[in-house]
């Protein structure tokens, strides 16, 4: 559940910020299933899944996909470094240092291609960080 209330906020962080084009990553693979289904979902989070359904209305494109947690490392140094804090940091245009070098990496080593990619890592960073 704590996932998909992750994504609902990725997804709403991304509409106020005049995104059109993205790419939420996540690695919990029923969450992205039940998002790409076009069936209705009646597990216990299909209020969240059809509210992320309904959201992607607003955008040009809005795609799921599940990555495994070992290409996770961006994200979980983030959701580590967080914990720095009393108050919810989110970085719009820079992130601390360490967690640039690993997205980076990522992005190197990952089949991402793109704005989409690149959005992709930002919002599975997000994600991981959301949960936290």
């Amino acid at each position: 559940m704590a996932e998909a209330r992750a994504c609902l906020q990725a997804v709403t962080l991304a509409e106020e910020m005049g995104f059109q084009d993205v790419c939420i990553e996540g690695d919990v693979l029923t969450i992205i299933h039940e998002l790409r289904a076009a069936d209705e979902d009646r597990s216990c989070i299909s209020s969240l899944i059809k509210e992320i359904k309904e959201r992607g209305y607003r955008f040009r494109r809005l795609s799921f996909k599940h990555i495994p947690k070992e290409a996770n490392k961006a994200a979980h140094a983030m959701a580590k470094h967080r914990g720095h804090y009393k108050h919810p940091q989110f970085w719009i245009e820079e992130a601390p240092y360490a967690v640039e070098i690993l997205v980076n990496q990522e992005r190197k080593n990952n089949s991402h291609s793109g704005v989409l990619g690149f959005l992709g890592t930002v919002f599975q960073v997000l994600f991981k960080a959301l949960l936290r």
